[in-house]
């Protein structure tokens, strides 16, 4: 059965950067329910689309039904330099970090704090889960996991905690794992939400390798773009956002048209400060409002430059 529950995100807020412009060849990178690709498809453009996710594999499918200017891989989106590309440099990529409503509701992968399923959190079929990682890891990795990845400023105390916990019964599900967290005496960072949440999302960046495949992915992704192209990532959460802004702010572009990164290629940035989703918008889809979207113009001055030298002589 094909789950197909996803709310595209920031929809406004993207399209305002490729407005008016026709036959894009557009490059989304995380595709999940295909909400953001079938807007552009809706609009003209030419979409490659990459997820690892079966479920949205079969969407793709149903979408390609309608609209035959889908290309879809099934693959992790830092695996880019893997795929055989029907395009080879895209005028538009967008990156959406967050997971997409199909995984959050689908039980046997357990990414929510408000349903009861076994301990998984993998949702891209990796041998790690949060089973393994909560009942296995001694406690200086679990220490590493929640400090690392959840920010937990007593994940020391944390860590050991669980440790005495499984010594007595293995946690299986995410209900009993809650309840450790309640009992456990941390002070969680903030009031405004779960006090689960920096524990669950430790858990799925370690079970998933987030945070390193999004660096893998940024060391290559300038080779995609289309010299005045734009590169737009979608985060929701600081670790996320700190190493997409720190990405764009080193490979910016100077003032006398060099580059920070001392490469003949750079960014424009185009948000000085992270875009966010609208209040009508958190309304609709309460999910958007941690949303953060950066968006860079790709400049590559080495060929800017050989053009401009031809050029001269046409």
């Amino acid at each position: 059965m094909i789950l197909d529950n996803h709310i595209p995100i920031m929809t406004n807020e993207i399209l305002s950067f490729i407005d008016g412009k026709k036959n894009l060849s557009i490059l989304d990178c995380t595709f999940g329910g295909g909400g953001h690709s079938k807007m552009f498809l809706e609009r003209g453009h030419f979409v490659t689309a990459i997820d690892q996710d079966n479920n949205s594999l079969m969407i793709a499918k149903k979408l390609k039904k309608s609209f035959p200017n889908i290309f879809f891989h099934k693959s992790n989106f830092k695996d880019i330099d893997l795929l055989s590309l029907k395009f080879k440099k895209f005028n538009f990529i967008l990156l959406d970090l967050g997971f997409s409503s199909n995984q959050l509701d689908n039980n046997n992968i357990g990414l929510s704090f408000k349903v009861n399923s076994d301990l998984n959190m993998n949702y891209l079929c990796s041998d790690l889960d949060a089973f393994k990682i909560l009942n296995y890891y001694d406690e200086e990795d679990l220490h590493r996991v929640f400090h690392l990845y959840g920010e937990i400023n007593q994940s020391e105390k944390l860590s050991k905690y669980i440790v005495q916990q499984r010594s007595i019964k293995k946690i299986k599900t995410n209900f009993e794992f809650i309840e450790i967290l309640r009992n456990s005496g941390v002070n969680f960072r903030s009031k405004k939400i779960h006090f689960a949440t920096q524990a669950f999302q430790a858990l799925r960046i370690e079970t998933n390798n987030e945070l390193e495949n999004l660096l893998i992915f940024l060391k290559k992704v300038h080779k995609y773009i289309q010299i005045d192209g734009h590169l737009a990532i979608i985060s929701f959460h600081s670790l996320e956002d700190r190493i997409v802004k720190n990405f764009f702010k080193n490979n910016r572009v100077k003032k006398n048209n060099k580059y920070y990164n001392d490469e003949n290629w750079g960014f424009e940035i185009l948000t000085k400060k992270p875009l966010t989703a609208s209040k009508p918008e958190i309304i609709k889809n309460n999910r958007s409002r941690s949303a953060k979207l950066r968006v860079g113009r790709f400049m590559n001055w080495l060929i800017i430059s050989l053009n401009s030298f031809w050029y001269s002589f046409l």
